[in-house]
Protein backbone atom coordinates (compact mmCIF):
# COMPACT_ATOMS: atom_id res chain seq x y z
CA UNK A 1 0.00 0.00 0.00
CA UNK A 2 2.45 2.24 -0.48
CA UNK A 3 0.82 4.07 -3.20
CA UNK A 4 -0.76 5.71 -0.25
CA UNK A 5 1.74 6.86 1.75
CA UNK A 6 1.57 10.50 2.67
CA UNK A 7 4.33 13.17 2.87
CA UNK A 8 3.32 14.73 6.30
CA UNK A 9 5.70 17.58 5.94
CA UNK A 10 3.40 18.72 3.17
CA UNK A 11 -0.01 18.46 5.44
CA UNK A 12 -0.34 22.22 5.36
CA UNK A 13 -3.63 22.86 5.32
CA UNK A 14 -7.24 21.48 6.30
CA UNK A 15 -7.61 19.68 3.07
CA UNK A 16 -4.34 17.97 2.85
CA UNK A 17 -5.30 16.86 6.61
CA UNK A 18 -8.53 15.43 5.61
CA UNK A 19 -6.29 13.57 2.33
CA UNK A 20 -3.66 12.39 5.37
CA UNK A 21 -6.89 10.68 7.45
CA UNK A 22 -8.38 9.26 4.02
CA UNK A 23 -4.71 8.27 2.70
CA UNK A 24 -4.86 9.80 -0.60
CA UNK A 25 -2.20 10.03 -2.74
CA UNK A 26 -2.11 13.61 -5.01
CA UNK A 27 0.89 13.05 -6.67
CA UNK A 28 0.23 9.60 -8.26
CA UNK A 29 -3.59 10.50 -8.73
CA UNK A 30 -4.65 7.37 -6.95
CA UNK A 31 -6.70 7.09 -3.64
CA UNK A 32 -7.43 4.79 -0.85
CA UNK A 33 -10.98 4.18 0.10
CA UNK A 34 -12.02 1.44 3.54
CA UNK A 35 -8.79 -0.12 2.37
CA UNK A 36 -8.50 -0.46 -1.41
CA UNK A 37 -6.62 1.54 -4.06
CA UNK A 38 -8.41 3.73 -6.81
CA UNK A 39 -7.09 5.33 -9.74
CA UNK A 40 -8.86 8.64 -10.85
CA UNK A 41 -9.45 9.81 -13.91
CA UNK A 42 -9.39 13.39 -12.76
CA UNK A 43 -8.90 16.07 -16.16
CA UNK A 44 -10.15 13.87 -18.13
CA UNK A 45 -13.14 14.74 -20.79
CA UNK A 46 -14.75 11.27 -20.63
CA UNK A 47 -15.07 10.04 -24.11
CA UNK A 48 -18.95 10.59 -25.20
CA UNK A 49 -22.24 11.28 -23.93
CA UNK A 50 -21.51 15.05 -22.96
CA UNK A 51 -19.87 14.19 -19.56
CA UNK A 52 -16.55 15.50 -18.42
CA UNK A 53 -15.23 14.61 -14.78
CA UNK A 54 -14.08 17.57 -12.77
CA UNK A 55 -9.96 17.26 -11.73
CA UNK A 56 -8.40 17.92 -8.61
CA UNK A 57 -11.62 17.06 -6.69
CA UNK A 58 -9.80 14.95 -3.82
CA UNK A 59 -10.75 11.60 -3.34
CA UNK A 60 -14.96 12.35 -4.51
CA UNK A 61 -15.46 12.87 -8.33
CA UNK A 62 -18.10 15.40 -9.55
CA UNK A 63 -19.05 15.44 -13.14
CA UNK A 64 -20.58 18.04 -15.66
CA UNK A 65 -23.19 16.78 -18.33
CA UNK A 66 -24.43 18.67 -21.19
CA UNK A 67 -27.44 17.34 -22.45
CA UNK A 68 -30.32 19.37 -24.96
CA UNK A 69 -28.37 22.78 -23.62
CA UNK A 70 -28.23 22.08 -20.47
CA UNK A 71 -25.52 21.90 -18.62
CA UNK A 72 -25.86 19.91 -15.23
CA UNK A 73 -23.33 19.77 -12.48
CA UNK A 74 -23.44 16.51 -10.47
CA UNK A 75 -22.02 16.50 -6.87
CA UNK A 76 -20.07 19.39 -5.79
CA UNK A 77 -17.12 17.94 -3.95
CA UNK A 78 -15.75 19.10 0.22
CA UNK A 79 -16.16 22.46 0.98
CA UNK A 80 -13.70 24.72 -0.89
CA UNK A 81 -14.10 22.84 -4.17
CA UNK A 82 -15.87 25.54 -5.89
CA UNK A 83 -12.61 27.16 -6.62
CA UNK A 84 -11.67 23.79 -8.70
CA UNK A 85 -15.16 23.83 -10.26
CA UNK A 86 -14.84 27.16 -11.62
CA UNK A 87 -11.11 27.26 -12.73
CA UNK A 88 -12.21 24.39 -14.83
CA UNK A 89 -14.95 25.36 -16.59
CA UNK A 90 -13.33 28.44 -17.63
CA UNK A 91 -10.62 26.06 -18.74
CA UNK A 92 -12.91 24.62 -21.14
CA UNK A 93 -14.27 27.85 -22.29
CA UNK A 94 -17.66 27.80 -20.35
CA UNK A 95 -19.22 30.48 -17.86
CA UNK A 96 -20.65 30.09 -14.87
CA UNK A 97 -23.75 31.40 -15.79
CA UNK A 98 -24.00 28.87 -17.91
CA UNK A 99 -24.49 25.69 -15.47
CA UNK A 100 -28.40 25.21 -15.50
CA UNK A 101 -28.52 23.20 -12.40
CA UNK A 102 -26.35 21.87 -9.28
CA UNK A 103 -27.78 18.14 -8.61
CA UNK A 104 -26.65 16.11 -5.53
CA UNK A 105 -26.61 12.37 -4.92
CA UNK A 106 -26.92 12.77 -1.70
CA UNK A 107 -25.89 15.27 0.97
CA UNK A 108 -22.85 14.01 2.70
CA UNK A 109 -20.37 16.34 3.09
CA UNK A 110 -17.97 15.22 0.07
CA UNK A 111 -20.51 15.86 -2.05
CA UNK A 112 -22.55 18.58 -1.06
CA UNK A 113 -19.78 20.98 0.71
CA UNK A 114 -19.61 23.22 -2.00
CA UNK A 115 -23.20 23.23 -2.88
CA UNK A 116 -23.82 26.57 -1.26
CA UNK A 117 -21.29 28.41 -2.33
CA UNK A 118 -21.55 27.36 -6.67
CA UNK A 119 -25.28 28.11 -6.18
CA UNK A 120 -23.84 31.78 -5.51
CA UNK A 121 -21.50 31.59 -8.12
CA UNK A 122 -23.62 30.02 -11.13
CA UNK A 123 -27.42 31.04 -10.33
CA UNK A 124 -28.46 27.59 -11.05
CA UNK A 125 -31.58 25.65 -9.52
CA UNK A 126 -30.25 23.29 -6.57
CA UNK A 127 -31.12 20.03 -6.58
CA UNK A 128 -31.41 16.75 -4.24
CA UNK A 129 -33.69 13.52 -3.51
CA UNK A 130 -37.30 14.81 -1.24
CA UNK A 131 -35.79 13.01 2.05
CA UNK A 132 -32.35 14.03 1.93
CA UNK A 133 -33.14 17.40 1.80
CA UNK A 134 -33.58 18.23 5.39
CA UNK A 135 -30.35 17.43 5.88
CA UNK A 136 -28.83 19.82 3.21
CA UNK A 137 -30.74 22.50 4.49
CA UNK A 138 -29.98 21.61 8.61
CA UNK A 139 -33.44 20.60 9.62
CA UNK A 140 -31.14 17.31 10.63
CA UNK A 141 -27.78 16.28 11.10
CA UNK A 142 -25.81 16.18 8.15
CA UNK A 143 -24.58 12.69 8.62
CA UNK A 144 -25.46 9.97 11.33
CA UNK A 145 -22.75 7.21 11.93
CA UNK A 146 -21.54 5.70 14.94
CA UNK A 147 -18.17 3.47 15.40
CA UNK A 148 -15.25 4.36 14.08
CA UNK A 149 -17.16 5.88 10.87
CA UNK A 150 -18.82 8.13 13.35
CA UNK A 151 -15.25 9.09 14.66
CA UNK A 152 -13.99 10.11 11.31
CA UNK A 153 -17.56 12.14 10.28
CA UNK A 154 -16.79 13.88 13.82
CA UNK A 155 -13.17 14.64 12.45
CA UNK A 156 -14.49 16.00 8.67
CA UNK A 157 -16.79 18.14 10.79
CA UNK A 158 -14.18 19.53 13.39
CA UNK A 159 -12.06 20.76 10.08
CA UNK A 160 -14.61 21.50 7.10
CA UNK A 161 -17.83 23.29 8.35
CA UNK A 162 -20.72 22.52 5.55
CA UNK A 163 -22.99 25.31 4.74
CA UNK A 164 -26.40 24.65 4.60
CA UNK A 165 -28.99 25.56 2.42
CA UNK A 166 -32.45 25.26 1.04
CA UNK A 167 -32.74 23.15 -1.93
CA UNK A 168 -34.47 24.74 -5.12
CA UNK A 169 -36.14 21.92 -6.40
CA UNK A 170 -36.76 18.23 -4.37
CA UNK A 171 -36.09 15.48 -7.08
CA UNK A 172 -38.87 12.26 -6.64
CA UNK A 173 -38.26 8.93 -8.18
CA UNK A 174 -38.80 9.93 -12.23
CA UNK A 175 -38.52 13.45 -11.91
CA UNK A 176 -36.69 14.94 -15.12
CA UNK A 177 -34.12 17.36 -16.09
CA UNK A 178 -34.16 17.64 -19.57
CA UNK A 179 -33.33 14.05 -20.71
CA UNK A 180 -31.81 13.85 -17.31
CA UNK A 181 -34.37 11.10 -15.30
CA UNK A 182 -33.97 10.41 -11.41
CA UNK A 183 -34.26 7.30 -10.25
CA UNK A 184 -34.39 6.97 -6.41
CA UNK A 185 -31.76 4.60 -5.25
CA UNK A 186 -32.13 4.75 -1.02
CA UNK A 187 -30.04 2.69 1.15
CA UNK A 188 -26.83 4.95 1.50
CA UNK A 189 -28.69 7.66 2.62
CA UNK A 190 -32.52 7.95 2.96
CA UNK A 191 -32.95 10.06 0.17
CA UNK A 192 -30.16 8.95 -2.23
CA UNK A 193 -30.77 9.82 -5.79
CA UNK A 194 -29.46 8.15 -9.63
CA UNK A 195 -29.03 10.32 -12.60
CA UNK A 196 -30.07 8.86 -15.35
CA UNK A 197 -29.61 9.20 -19.45
CA UNK A 198 -31.32 6.73 -20.76
CA UNK A 199 -29.14 4.22 -22.98
CA UNK A 200 -26.24 6.86 -22.01
CA UNK A 201 -24.92 7.43 -18.59
CA UNK A 202 -26.05 6.73 -14.92
CA UNK A 203 -24.74 8.95 -12.16
CA UNK A 204 -24.87 7.05 -8.88
CA UNK A 205 -23.56 8.97 -6.09
CA UNK A 206 -22.07 6.67 -3.50
CA UNK A 207 -24.68 3.58 -4.16
CA UNK A 208 -21.58 1.95 -5.93
CA UNK A 209 -17.97 2.38 -5.85
CA UNK A 210 -15.24 1.26 -7.99
CA UNK A 211 -12.01 0.03 -7.10
CA UNK A 212 -8.88 0.23 -8.96
CA UNK A 213 -9.15 -2.08 -11.74
CA UNK A 214 -12.63 -0.35 -12.50
CA UNK A 215 -14.37 -3.20 -10.69
CA UNK A 216 -17.71 -2.67 -8.85
CA UNK A 217 -17.72 -2.68 -4.94
CA UNK A 218 -21.54 -1.83 -3.00
CA UNK A 219 -21.71 1.70 -0.72
CA UNK A 220 -19.35 1.13 1.80
CA UNK A 221 -21.34 -0.68 4.88
CA UNK A 222 -20.03 1.59 7.51
CA UNK A 223 -20.75 4.73 5.98
CA UNK A 224 -24.85 3.42 4.92
CA UNK A 225 -27.97 3.28 6.49
CA UNK A 226 -29.35 0.32 5.12
CA UNK A 227 -27.38 -2.40 3.29
CA UNK A 228 -30.42 -4.04 2.15
CA UNK A 229 -31.79 -0.87 0.87
CA UNK A 230 -28.52 -0.59 -1.08
CA UNK A 231 -28.74 -4.44 -2.37
CA UNK A 232 -32.61 -3.09 -3.77
CA UNK A 233 -31.51 -0.05 -5.24
CA UNK A 234 -28.96 -1.65 -6.93
CA UNK A 235 -31.26 -4.51 -8.28
CA UNK A 236 -33.43 -1.66 -9.38
CA UNK A 237 -31.02 0.27 -11.49
CA UNK A 238 -29.37 -3.55 -13.00
CA UNK A 239 -32.77 -3.27 -15.02
CA UNK A 240 -31.47 -0.04 -17.44
CA UNK A 241 -29.61 -0.06 -20.00
CA UNK A 242 -26.75 2.48 -20.18
CA UNK A 243 -23.10 2.62 -21.72
CA UNK A 244 -20.99 4.41 -18.46
CA UNK A 245 -21.84 3.96 -14.84
CA UNK A 246 -20.47 7.24 -13.20
CA UNK A 247 -19.84 6.30 -9.26
CA UNK A 248 -18.88 9.26 -6.37
CA UNK A 249 -15.59 7.18 -5.64
CA UNK A 250 -13.31 5.59 -7.98
CA UNK A 251 -12.70 5.06 -11.42
CA UNK A 252 -16.13 5.48 -13.92
CA UNK A 253 -16.94 2.63 -16.62
CA UNK A 254 -16.88 3.89 -19.34
CA UNK A 255 -18.06 1.02 -21.61
CA UNK A 256 -20.51 -1.77 -21.25
CA UNK A 257 -21.75 -0.42 -17.86
CA UNK A 258 -25.34 -1.44 -17.78
CA UNK A 259 -23.85 -5.26 -18.73
CA UNK A 260 -21.72 -5.32 -16.33
CA UNK A 261 -23.72 -3.99 -13.33
CA UNK A 262 -25.99 -6.72 -14.56
CA UNK A 263 -23.28 -9.21 -14.08
CA UNK A 264 -22.41 -7.75 -10.64
CA UNK A 265 -25.87 -8.67 -9.32
CA UNK A 266 -26.02 -11.80 -10.74
CA UNK A 267 -23.21 -13.27 -9.00
CA UNK A 268 -24.17 -12.06 -5.85
CA UNK A 269 -22.88 -8.38 -5.87
CA UNK A 270 -19.23 -9.48 -6.86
Amino acid sequence: MAWCEVNSAKMLDVELLLSALFQTSRQRKVFCWHGRTYRTMEGQSLPSHGVRQIPDMGFSNAYLIEADQTLALIDTGTPGKDKKVLAYLTSIGRKPSEISYIILTHPDMDHSGSAASLKRATGATLAIGEFDAPRLSGEKKLKETSGFSGVMTGLFGAFMKVERIQPDLLLKDGTTIGPLRTVFTPGHTDGSVSIYKPGEALFVGDLLRTDGEGRLKLASPSMSRDMSEVRRSVERISTLEFEMLLPGHGKPIEENASEKLKHFVKNGFK
